[in-house]
């Protein structure tokens, strides 16, 4: 069993091995409520002792509701991690403080001797009081795993409004006598002790339990956490303070988890030592919210035992709350590392709305296979984690997420349902997480996948690796230094005597893309020195066969198109004029990372305007089609 407060346990490091103070975990044996249907509210939580008399002055019970619409056998049952042995010691005992008289049961079950439910062997006597109820397991002997308890055992159940029960301190010995010494404990719920910082009594109703984790997932998928109601005309400080000690000799630095709804400063504090006292910011800020993060704590100024400390995970100076507001926290860790706990990436994925038509007050949802909080291919509109929202009006709309690191597919919807995608069908957007990023799109544009297929014959290589460089964006990054970025390295296919290399990529989106290959590492192992890229315009699925070092046929540019158009202003605000002598299909403008922001077709000859206003700032690239289908393309800024 895990008991009490202070417990140490062994972490390898990178400095060898150390030892970290775990100053509480708030775990108890997980105590499954047994209940009725939909109409059965009842719950579970460990709060402070309402009433410390008696037998039982102890600091934490657990705090039973009772619906009235509940089932006559309710109450918990629970998978031991240490098993009950009866061999010796045949005796339960349980504490319990009730508000009327029943039934109490006790059952084991998993043994070999055979499962045993008995109620209590005296009657319960007293009701508004501690009282020590023993159960008698004479007949059984062995381990039995598993455990159930029914404080309020009333066949039919008869209740006409809800009731609250207490219980504590589930021990085993073998004398029958109530409050007679343990010989084991099984769970006495004792926790550190979490004194609440208040306002005026009469008005901060703050408080503290512990309960289930309501979101265990992420870096936190333990039992049981800490709930804090945190009440709106509480403290700037609101928290708890606690007599539990904490040695910052040699580990200096405190791990708190916590799950907040809003962004906000977080303290902790150590009192009393001989080095004077310390309240500390986290070192980094919180990110999220309704999510788990490990926040860390920096103690390196001070050394030393200290006898209290504090916790404020809410400081917000002044306190701006206009209702109450429950965050949760969880395992205050004293270590010597100032990394965060993270098994999660955050990301923030944007989409650009603009002449999507989306209608006004329409949401906009992703879904995707993401999993965690996420969901895999949820419904648009049955999950708010897939929300995206447009914070300042600029028809961009982002989320943050926090997911694995991985491989992940998915797509944009308008409002609720599946009928407002971005397109019917395939294909879904790729999408490659493996370090924080933001990733941005633009609706409706469908992503691409090609192939370049590169014939290395003649070009002198001679075992160096094969790279792209390129505009692409996402995973494979803009102009990255060849070398830098393995998701740009081309493969040898077989056989190895054609000396094809190739590359499958999974673009953001269709349109204009520039690059160029290069041998080894570094920018001296392009195909030619400087000028010009290859340009390629990708519509569609598509492979590319190409020769390395060779330009034409394949084509980059068609010069006869030069000295026929014109484009002003440049830089430009919001109407971009155009003048061409030649026919011309069409005209695309696309950003730097390559999407299509622009399409107008059968220009023809002649003048024309294109109304930019609702394109964001920023390099543009303007590309023109003759009739042949030879491009053109100049760039503009757009301010």
């Amino acid at each position: 069993m895990k008991r009490n407060l202070l417990i140490f346990i062994m972490m390898l490091t990178c400095v060898g091995l150390m030892r970290a103070q775990v100053v509480s975990d708030f775990e108890v044996i997980k105590m499954n409520l047994m209940v009725g249907g939909a109409t059965d509210s009842s719950s579970m939580t460990v709060v402070p002792n309402p009433d410390k008399t008696g037998i039982n002055t102890s600091t934490w019970v657990v705090k039973f509701v009772r619906d009235k619409d509940g089932v006559a056998y309710g109450g918990f049952w629970s998978a031991l991690a240490e098993q009950v042995d009866v061999t010796v010691n045949k005796y339960v005992h349980v504490k319990v403080w009730k508000p009327r008289i029943s039934v109490v049961r006790f059952k084991l079950e998993g043994g070999a001797a055979g499962t045993l439910e008995t109620p209590s062997m005296t009657p319960q006597t007293t009701i508004g009081a501690w009282e020590d109820l023993v159960f008698d397991f004479s007949s059984k002997t062995g381990t039995y795993p598993t455990i159930a308890f029914m404080p309020d055992f009333e066949d039919p159940l008869n209740l006409t409004e809800d009731i609250v029960i207490y219980f504590d301190d589930i021990m085993v010995n073998n004398d029958p006598t109530p409050n007679s010494a343990p010989a084991y404990v099984i769970e006495d719920y004792e926790l550190m002790p979490l004194n609440l910082m208040l306002n005026n009594p009469t008005t901060d109703l703050s408080y503290m339990n512990i309960v289930p984790n309501p979101d265990p997932a992420g870096i936190n998928t333990s039992n049981y956490v800490v709930k804090f109601l945190r009440d709106k005309d509480g403290v700037i400080w609101g928290g708890f303070w606690s007599p539990t000690a904490v040695d910052v000799t040699t580990n200096q630095y405190m791990h708190v988890k916590v799950w907040k709804p809003r962004i906000s400063p977080l303290k902790f504090k150590i009192e009393g030592g001989a080095a004077g006292n310390l309240e500390a910011p986290s070192i980094t800020p919180q990110i999220y919210t309704g999510y788990w993060e490990d926040m860390v704590f920096d103690l390196t100024s001070k050394t030393g035992v200290y006898p209290t400390i504090s916790f404020m995970p809410d400081f917000e100076d002044p306190l701006t709350l206009t209702e109450d507001m429950v965050m949760y926290f969880d395992d205050i860790i004293l270590n010597n590392d100032p990394n965060p706990v993270i098994s999660t990436v955050p990301i923030t994925i944007n989409v650009d709305m603009h002449g999507s038509g989306l209608a006004v007050d329409q949401p906009v949802y992703l879904s995707g296979d993401f999993g965690l909080i996420y969901g895999t291919w949820s419904t648009p509109g049955d999950n708010p984690n897939n929300e995206l929202t447009d914070q300042d009006g600029d028809s961009i709309y982002s989320l943050q997420m926090a997911v694995d690191p991985g491989d992940y597919n998915f797509k944009f919807f308008k409002g609720a349902g599946w009928s407002n995608g971005e397109w019917a069908g395939d294909p879904n957007r790729p999408l490659t997480v493996t370090a924080e990023q933001d990733f941005t799109y633009k609706w409706g544009v469908k992503p691409a996948f090609v192939t370049f297929n590169v014939n290395m014959k003649g070009s002198g290589l001679a075992g160096e690796d094969i790279y792209v460089a390129g505009d692409f964006g996402g995973i494979y990054g803009t102009w990255n230094t060849p070398g830098d970025n393995l998701n740009n390295l081309l493969t040898a296919l077989e056989p190895l005597t054609d000396s094809i290399y190739s590359i499958d990529m999974a673009l953001d989106s269709i349109g204009i893309y520039q690059l160029k290959f290069f041998k080894g590492a570094g920018w001296d192992g392009g195909e030619w020195t400087g000028n010009p890229n290859r340009i390629y315009t990708i519509r569609q699925d598509t492979t590319f066969n190409l020769k390395w070092g060779l330009v034409y046929p394949e084509g980059i540019r068609d010069i006869s198109l030069a000295g026929k158009i014109q484009t002003y202003p440049n830089p430009v605000k919001d109407v971009l004029n155009i003048n061409t002598s030649i026919d011309l299909n069409k005209v695309t403008i696309t950003n730097t990372v390559g999407q299509q922001v622009y399409l107008l077709n059968n220009v023809g000859v002649g003048k024309r305007t294109i109304n930019l206003e609702e394109l964001s700032n920023g390099m543009y690239f303007i590309t023109f089609y003759a009739e042949t289908g030879a491009p053109y393309t100049l760039k503009f800024l757009k301010y």
